[in-house]
């Protein structure tokens, strides 16, 4: 008798479960390399020197590892005080699409950030941020802001904790007058610094 190969052949469905098990395999590989990369010491060894660090403990430089020891320089007290610090962000939130009076907005309002608050004012350090909403990660300011074209923004926080906030309407009909632009931006801004 002849011996038939397709009579010896595994069944029908085993082709499917050795491919399921093989792609099983790969994917579980995938998610061990991630969960050991994630888990790695180094990682772990910073995360708790970080903790440490925000407990105040003061045996912080010698849980360190070396790397790191010399990015943590200040005690607990001044990165807790660092943290609580009176902070102002003038946003130019923007889109993909920029025309020159887009682009105009954005540098004006940056030039008068950077001119009239050099210096903090009145214990408020004032920042500039041009930021794309159409970025996925930055969507939500839209509805933060209820933002309806490109604006410009001032947002006060204590440490992280945002506190009151305001949009400057102005920009776009002072456009064409850049000393005034700027002067608008500014005093808008102090206003809202100097509200309690």
């Amino acid at each position: 008798m002849q011996n038939n190969l397709s009579d010896t052949s595994a069944p029908k469905g085993a082709g499917k479960i050795l491919k399921f098990a093989l792609i099983g395999f790969v994917v579980l590989s995938v998610a061990a390399a991630v969960y050991k990369i994630a888990g790695a010491p180094c990682c772990s060894e910073n995360k708790a020197a970080a903790e440490k660090v925000e407990a105040g403990s003061s045996s912080t430089e010698t849980a360190l590892p070396p790397a790191a020891k010399s990015a943590v320089k200040a005690p607990a007290a001044a990165v807790k005080k660092a943290a609580e610090t009176k902070t102002a962000v003038v946003y130019y939130f923007y889109t993909n699409t920029r025309c020159s009076s887009c682009n105009l907005i954005e540098n004006y309002t940056r030039e008068s950030v950077e001119q009239s608050f050099a210096q903090p004012y009145n214990g408020w350090r004032v920042e500039f941020r041009g930021v794309n909403v159409e970025l996925r990660e930055n969507h939500h300011f839209v509805q933060d802001y209820w933002l309806n074209s490109k604006s410009v923004v001032v947002q006060k926080f204590e440490g992280k904790k945002p506190l009151n906030w305001g949009v400057l309407k102005d920009v776009w009909r002072l456009l064409g007058n850049k000393p005034e632009f700027m002067n608008y931006v500014t005093n808008e801004t102090r206003k809202l610094l100097d509200e309690k």
